[in-house]
């Protein structure tokens, strides 16, 4: 009794197993064009569209509006860091020799048919160091869409 007890849960497993590689392969191998399954721009949800926007290393954090005041502005700047096929790679750095600034970027766009069209995000900008916030463009189904930054507050901070 406890022997077919263990053959049909073997053949179970071993059923559940097959199966689910095999859903995997097929995913894998689908022909389909996959530009054809991704959502229109003006269909992107605000999540989706920072990810869009932002590389991991591009992240920060959220805020809104002025959020450090104007007493660092002077000492933080946005600059291209390098080129790219789809606009050019922005950073920050600090000119600030011995503090670290906490700085405010507003990213703003428009995306035809899309209501949300900005978000900000804080960073921290060490002395010296150069801090990724994005591109210049989002490339996106064939179509390339301008992408603003701006540095909209800045102040100092004890923040690591």
């Amino acid at each position: 009794m406890l022997k077919k007890y263990l053959v049909s849960l073997f053949c179970i497993v071993l059923l559940t197993l097959a199966c689910k590689q095999k859903r995997n392969s097929t995913q894998a191998d689908d022909p389909k064009n996959p530009l054809d399954t991704i959502k229109d721009i003006s269909e992107l949800t605000y999540p989706e569209i920072f990810y869009l926007l932002h590389n991991e290393e591009e992240y920060g954090m959220d805020v809104h509006g002025d959020l450090f005041g104007q007493e660092a502005i002077a000492d933080v700047e946005l600059f291209v860091s390098s080129k790219s096929e789809c606009g050019d790679a922005l950073s920050l750095t600090s000119s600030h020799s011995s503090q670290n600034i906490k700085a405010a970027v507003r990213t703003s766009f428009n995306f035809p048919g899309n209501p949300a069209n900005e978000m900000f995000r804080a960073y921290i900008v060490k002395p010296e160091e150069i801090v990724p916030v994005g591109h210049t463009r989002l490339c996106y189904k064939n179509r390339e869409y301008e992408i603003n930054r701006e540095v909209v507050s800045a102040g100092f901070t004890d923040e690591e």
